[in-house]
């Protein structure tokens, strides 16, 4: 696994990049207990193979009665559904697939025991839900019911997804039963007061970008927005999540035996994605970061969304050329906002993340089926400095390293790219 780019180079022992140089022996020589080895690759890369599954078992919490992955070393045991279900299917639904599955009953079984209670300043006044206030900050409603209220995760769909691609491959009936039940209790209770019929599309935040705080704001939105302004936008990325995860309902329901029920997702699925190509296009054939309350276009794109409307088919062909066309793809990785807000600060503004890029990469290779494995190996890999673990994303202003290490999802994409690759 080689690659270079003039300033990005992977080679068999080191990377260079802009920062300088990870050599191979710079980085731990860790044992992790998962089996799996990367025998058909470079020295490099087969220590960075065995890195990332370690960082994969650091994330493993232990329960009475299972367990469930943890989404970074600095994260302290909080349940964050995107990270766990974008894991799943960037490659532990193959390396870890019990534990998926009990992380995944794990998101369900926090996500009905919470409902609607909402920490302080997260009313969903507007989206007819009969919710309950508790008193409190979120860092303390993040502590003490372990993940946060529902209105900071209004992406929680994507876990369809991630069930469906676990259960393709290890599902059993009564499995397939399970996630066909929870989608459709989810979808009635959690999903459906976002949807509005009027343009066929679904509210809510842009998927794992960060919606404003009541007392200090996030840098993926406009800096004059409250919190519900960040959840009464329709997104591309999420939107492009309910049409997957109808998708995986109708493919659970057929699992289950269920013929007119699995026929009318597959309905609602072709409905949603005629809603995003008509609703959230550019006239260039480019897909906005998402359509305003006004029924304009935020003059912005955005990366994930981007990539999965390729992904997903929600465009194919000569389409799917357009909606990719000039987004820029760096030797620091994928920008999350293309442009980015004015605004500085650095976090989902003026970044780049790695699992992000992997996605964008691999639309890339769909459209015009050139190999990119190499290039999101280096992208992923540069990111282990200083303390040769996985981290979370890349500070554009700079290039550097930044956020939370260990980090499950980087650490993911890292695992599925190399399986891609044929190098496991």
């Amino acid at each position: 696994m080689l690659y270079s780019d003039g300033v990005l180079v992977l080679e068999p022992t080191r990377i260079r990049d802009a920062l300088g140089v990870i050599d191979l022996t710079d980085l731990p020589d860790v044992q992790p207990r998962h089996p799996a080895r990367a025998t058909n690759s470079t020295p490099l890369i087969e220590r960075l193979w065995r890195i990332a599954l370690s960082d994969v078992e650091r994330n493993i919490v232990e329960l009475p009665d299972g367990a469930y992955f943890d989404s970074g070393a600095s994260f302290s045991h909080i349940v964050f559904t995107r990270d766990i279900a974008y894991s799943g299917v960037l490659g532990l639904n193959r390396l870890f697939p019990d534990i998926m599955l009990l992380s995944l009953r794990h998101t369900r079984k926090l996500r009905l025991e919470l409902g609607y209670l909402l920490s302080r300043g997260h009313e969903l006044q507007g989206f007819g839900i009969d919710y309950e206030v508790e008193d409190i900050p979120y860092p303390e409603f993040l502590k003490k019911y372990g993940t946060n209220c529902y209105t900071r995760r209004t992406d929680d769909v994507v876990w369809l997804w991630a069930g469906e691609d676990l259960l393709r491959y290890s599902g059993t009936g009564e499995q397939w039963r399970w996630l066909y039940e929870m989608g459709k209790h989810c979808f009635e209770k959690f999903y459906e007061p976002f949807y509005d019929p009027q343009d066929g599309l679904f509210k809510g935040q842009a998927t794992f970008i960060d919606i404003n705080f009541p007392d200090r704001k996030a840098t993926g939105y406009p800096q004059d927005w409250s919190v519900a302004d960040c959840i009464r936008v329709k997104p591309t990325s999420t939107n492009c999540l309910y049409y997957r995860g109808t998708q995986a309902m109708a493919q659970a329901a057929a699992e289950a035996g269920l013929r007119e029920e699995a026929d009318g997702w597959r309905r609602r699925a072709k409905e949603l994605k005629n809603a995003i190509r008509s609703e959230l296009r550019n006239e260039d054939g480019t897909f906005a970061y998402f359509k305003l309350p006004d029924g304009s276009l935020e003059p912005r794109r955005e990366a994930l969304g981007t990539a999965l409307s390729v992904l997903f088919g929600v465009v194919e062909g000569e389409e799917a050329a357009r909606a990719l066309k000039d987004y820029p793809v760096t030797d620091a990785g994928v920008p999350i906002l293309h442009p980015f807000y004015p605004h500085d600060g650095c976090y989902h503004n003026n970044s780049s993340w790695p699992f992000a890029d992997a996605f964008f990469l691999m639309a890339l290779e769909k459209a015009d089926a050139v190999d990119r494995t190499g290039q999101i190996c280096a992208l992923v890999a540069r990111t282990c400095r200083p303390d040769g673990r996985f981290h979370e994303l890349v500070d554009f202003r700079d290039k550097s390293i930044r956020g939370s290490t260990s980090q499950l999802w980087t650490a993911a994409a890292f695992l599925g790219t190399c399986m891609r690759a044929g190098l496991v």
